[in-house]
């Protein structure tokens, strides 16, 4: 391959792109103008593009290139105000949402304007970003292909190895070269600022000077210290700390914008979702256009109605730019005390699943950094939000107020929304010439969790801090043995504390300074080995582009061989399974072969009135011939039945008793459809028999039916369990269904969020029904509890729904007798619909989390229960014991989601 010409950077970021190059010889960096739709038939070039992505229409394709594929920047900026549910947004920051699987396509979260098979996972979002902009570049520079050149890609200092992983894969997608780097984007902001200096000589004295780099953009505040030192030739510069991630910003900003407008709306008024979306996204116009130069005092915002007409209905609100101001400064850039603290007590302002910072103000979250490192002397700062000189001069006035008025120098950034993609691209070149770069090994430390010590739990480090690319970090734990041909899994941390802390060493966790990591895992195999088990030892190490590398390795020196840890990126994409290989099943090979013969010989006789078979009886003999009650029965022994019931499937057709007999056993054996080996090959099996029909059509074939798949709901997958409710949603939203089709409707969690909303309202407003008469309302009562679960058995949190719609059934229910016989049930209900899972996007406000608990323990809910309301605290294995009307088989442990 050709030596690379040019020096690439990209600034992927939450609100804009940006590409710049610089010729590796030298010669300054340079931007690339990006050609992009401003409206249908109508291109523009622009220096930077807007990081949404919009679907058109069928009808509105022609015009906008002819295909009906994602259109990528302003005129998509554009469309998130007026149809949002066609337009990604904030890609980027999904990229760091470790709650989510940011493989699936979920994006435009919530969305019914879409289909499922329209949505995008983050990573695709990011990819096709990624891709306009590689395209953009080979249209200008079709001799000297994008894949030839050094590319570099900035990320948020905050973000963690995980976060850096998926950026560089979303790359991948994009068609990247594999060498293509990441870079922080304070780092690339302070390269752009030397590049434009020459060097640092202007801040040298006679101590080492240290400077601040403030990054706050359209999804994160990033701040990162330099220390810069005398040496020959050149002076030093090192990346001395990090701060945390913090998904706080620009749209943050936007938010609280449309809250303030939504209260100058008439009394009373309700925005639906979509309404809210126009709001915020015009909200964020009204920013830019008052931290600009438009001229007046008084911004109207205008949001369409909910009628067919575009303008039928529509609210009309005014906020004054004195407001917007106030909003920014007092809400966002407060005067606060050096050891000032965030409030970390309740989420801030909610949108979408974004775990967005819990504190608004900028300026708690900088004191908190700043506590116990060295004075500022520079600051620099980069970003859209920190481009109006009055948010400048505050920050720098309120770390002044912290340092006895010793005010920093405040180095200029002229262009606060490229300096990250010039700084890239000069990063780029100084790299592929070797000179002299900024001092930055690893910005965060990696620790594992090791066996607790006195109920406290311990964390042993495996990268330290400031661990430079290719350093090799070993670990030697006692008594670290790896089991061969079994998973094994780590519970993985990081920080940007504990900067002096050696690999080796362990410490204490705290939930302050340590952040979760999705777990690192394997599965180590040896071929030919006559060993089970192994000592071995933990490396870890960043590699050239950055990214984390961790291996177990062989302690035994007769044996060479390694495994690499890799992070579990896709939490709900499998689901929890028991390796069954070195389980007891409880009973002997010649009692199961007995059991199975008796399950084929009872299936091959007739059902009479006196002697009529019924599942009950069959279990019945089985616990004889087994020598163990059902309830003792394992996952292991239930599933070694299977066969022997699958082989029986054809005698079903002999009556409805068999069929009804067969499908009880079924659902009880094959319970709760996922957690061992081989249960994707037995739900197959299921399915495949359901394609054939009912034997015997009718209610009471359909009925037991439905008690199957609710037994099995966690092995169907989104087609299957829509699939099977599809025929029956008419009954489900009237007053014909019947109380097992209601249940299972609430088992399905991967039914697509609309239609899992809409069946929470219809079931909500049949309960306020039925109460008024006393009538039971147990069957929906149980399955709202499953709808409105804050912590799902077997799906992921994109299948929750949004705390409005808990709030809005407490709303209706809260009236009623919690007491009375028919709605007992409502209590178990919000002890899963309200339940504190310590995340923002799915808790409730602790406002409606108190009034909730306050009502529970009225009705004579334990407190012990009630408190999993008003706070949080870890989900346990019983907390999904019987979720769905079932125990679980013994032996199968479920994580809490």
């Amino acid at each position: 391959m050709a030596p690379s010409k040019y020096s690439i950077g990209i600034d992927l970021g939450t609100t804009n792109c940006a590409l710049a190059y610089e010729p590796i010889e030298g010669g300054g960096t340079r931007i690339l103008p990006i050609p992009q739709w401003e409206g249908p038939n109508s291109r523009v070039e622009s220096e930077t593009l807007p990081s949404f992505l919009y679907l058109p229409t069928a009808a509105e394709a022609p015009s906008l290139g002819g295909e009906a594929a994602w259109v990528a920047g302003r005129f998509a900026r554009k469309q998130s105000a007026e149809v949002p549910g066609r337009v990604i947004h904030s890609a980027k920051s999904w990229l760091g949402h470790h709650v989510l699987d940011r493989s699936k396509p979920f994006l435009p979260w919530h969305s019914d304007s879409l289909t499922r098979s329209e949505h995008l996972s983050p990573i695709e979002a990011s990819a096709i970003l990624l891709q306009y902009l590689l395209t953009s570049w080979n249209a200008r520079f079709p001799s000297d292909p994008f894949n030839q050149q050094a590319v570099t890609i900035t990320v948020p200092a905050s973000f963690d190895p995980v976060a850096q992983k998926l950026t560089l894969e979303a790359a991948k997608q994009a068609g990247f070269p594999d060498d293509v780097r990441l870079i922080e984007e304070p780092q690339a902001a302070f390269y752009r600022w030397l590049e434009q200096h020459e060097n640092a000589d202007s801040l040298l004295s006679d101590r080492p000077t240290h400077l601040v780099v403030i990054d706050i953009g359209g999804g994160t505040s990033d701040f990162s210290l330099f220390e810069i030192s005398k040496a020959s030739p050149l002076p030093r510069i090192r990346r001395v700390a990090v701060s945390d991630h913090l998904l706080l910003g620009g749209d943050n900003i936007d938010l609280a914008i449309a809250h303030r407008v939504q209260q100058a709306l008439p009394a009373g008024t309700e925005l639906a979702p979509i309404q809210w979306s126009y709001l915020v996204a015009r909200c964020r116009e009204i920013k830019e256009a008052c931290l600009g130069d438009v001229a007046g005092e008084d911004f109207t915002v205008s949001i369409p109605g909910r009628g067919s007409g575009l303008f039928g209905g529509t609210l009309t609100a005014k906020i004054q730019r004195e407001d917007i101001l106030t909003i920014l400064i007092d809400g966002f850039f407060p005067h606060c005390a050096a050891d000032a603290e965030p409030d970390r007590d309740e989420a801030g302002l909610r949108e979408v699943a974004l775990p967005y910072a819990t504190d608004s103000a900028v300026t708690r979250y900088l004191a908190e950094f700043l506590q116990g490192r060295p004075r500022v002397d520079a600051m620099l700062f980069n970003g859209g939000t920190l481009h109006p000189e009055l948010l400048q001069q505050r920050l720098i006035d309120q770390i002044a107020s912290w340092q006895d008025g010793q005010a920093p120098l405040n180095l200029q950034n002229p262009e606060p929304t490229l300096a990250v993609a010039r700084g890239a691209a000069r990063f780029g070149s100084i790299t592929r010439q070797k000179l002299q770069r900024i001092e930055a090994g690893s910005a965060r430390a990696v620790y594992l969790e090791v066996a607790a010590k006195d109920s406290a739990r311990q964390l042993v480090c495996i990268l330290p801090h400031g661990a430079e690319p290719e350093e090799v970090s070993e670990v030697s734990l006692p008594d670290l043995t790896l089991i061969l041909g079994r998973p094994v899994k780590f519970q993985s941390f990081s920080t940007t504390r504990h900067a002096r802390t050696r690999a080796g060493a362990i410490v204490a966790w705290d939930p302050r300074s340590f952040h979760p990591l999705p777990p690192l895992q394997t599965t180590a195999r040896l071929p030919g080995a006559s060993i089970d088990s192994l000592p071995v030892h933990i490396t870890a190490s960043l590699n050239e582009v950055g990214l984390l590398n961790v291996l177990l390795v062989s302690a035994d020196p007769e044996i060479v061989a390694s495994w690499p840890l890799e992070f579990n990126l896709r939490p709900h994409d499998e689901t929890p399974s028991i390796d069954t290989s070195t389980m007891d099943s409880g009973v002997d090979d010649e009692t199961l072969k007995a059991a199975s013969d008796l399950i084929g010989h009872y299936f091959r006789s007739s059902s009479s009135k006196k002697q009529k078979l019924t599942a009950n009886n069959l279990l019945k003999k089985l616990e004889e011939a087994l020598g163990q009650p059902k309830h003792e029965w394992n996952g292991l022994l239930l599933r070694s039945l299977w066969p022997a019931l699958h082989d029986c499937s054809e005698f079903c057709s002999q009556s409805p008793d068999h069929e009804e007999a067969w499908l009880i056993v079924a659902g009880y054996l094959l319970r709760p459809g996922f957690g061992f080996d081989g249960d994707p090959t037995h739900m197959d099996q299921l399915w495949q028999l359901r394609a054939n029909g009912p034997a015997h059509p009718g209610k009471r074939t359909a009925v037991q039916q439905w008690v199957t798949w609710r037994r099995v709901a966690g092995g169907l997958d989104h087609d299957r369990q829509q699939g099977i409710l599809a025929p029956d949603l008419e009954k489900l939203s009237g007053r014909k269904a019947s109380a097992e089709l209601i249940r299972l409707a609430g088992a399905f969690e991967h039914l697509e969020v609309s239609l899992k909303a809409g069946l929470a309202t219809d079931f909500t407003s049949r309960v306020v029904e039925l109460a008024q008469t006393r009538q039971y309302c147990a069957p929906w009562l149980v399955a709202l509890g499953l709808l409105l679960n804050r912590a799902p058995l077997y799906a992921g949190p994109s299948t929750v729904l949004p705390p409005e719609q808990v709030t809005e059934a407490y709303e209706k229910f809260r009236d009623l007798d919690w007491t009375s016989p028919e709605l007992l049930e409502i209590q178990n209900l919000f002890l899963r619909a309200a339940r504190v899972v310590d995340d923002p996007a799915r808790d409730l406000p602790k406002a409606i989390r108190h009034q909730i608990a306050d009502q529970l323990e009225k009705s004579g809910v334990a407190a012990v229960k009630a408190d999993k309301v008003r706070s949080y605290l870890a989900m346990e294995a019983t907390d999904h014991a019987g979720l769905f009307g079932e125990s679980l088989p013994p032996g199968l442990v479920l994580a809490a989601t």
